[in-house]
């Protein structure tokens, strides 16, 4: 699961953004469910399916589109 620093999610600077990034894998980058590749999306616009009351997400553009699973 990805970490904020000092726990708690928060607005950052580009510059401060990049340095968390480096140092704290994946950082702040969404990983897909699936895959595990990067979505390219980010909480407020992540792809998600919904089958009832199952919902599997994040997931990126291919996952997505096609359904898969590992």
């Amino acid at each position: 699961m990805n970490t904020w620093p000092g726990g708690k999610r928060h607005a950052m600077e580009q510059d401060e953004h990049e340095r968390w990034n480096s140092s704290n894998y994946p950082g702040t980058l969404q990983l897909c469910f699936d895959c595990g590749e990067p979505t390219g999306h980010c909480e407020e616009d992540s792809l998600c399916i919904v089958d009832g009351d199952d919902e599997r997400g994040p997931l990126c553009e291919e996952c997505y589109r096609t359904g898969c699973r590992p």
